[in-house]
């Protein structure tokens, strides 16, 4: 539990830090230059991970910062209590 919570915690708290979001941007197939026939050699460009904006206001940045700080205190007395 007390780990579940320290990376929810660690999650808020970093998107409130730093305004991004992780955003998933699927492969595609592309051609090896610009402007090749459709019979030309393709390459597949491998799916990643972008950080994307998250658009917060300085109360959203708050309430993040808040609730994961939150989390993260009460994921360090569970694991005192040995819960």
């Amino acid at each position: 539990m007390s780990l579940v919570l320290l990376v929810v915690g660690t999650v808020l708290v970093s998107i409130a830090l730093f305004n991004k979001l992780p955003r998933y941007v699927p492969g595609s197939v592309r051609s090896a230059r610009p402007g090749a026939l459709a019979t030309a050699h393709r390459t597949r460009a491998a799916p990643r991970v972008r950080m994307a904006s998250a658009r917060l206001t300085e109360q959203g940045k708050a309430l993040l910062a808040v609730l994961g700080g939150s989390a993260l205190i009460v994921a360090f007395f569970l694991t005192l209590s040995g819960l």
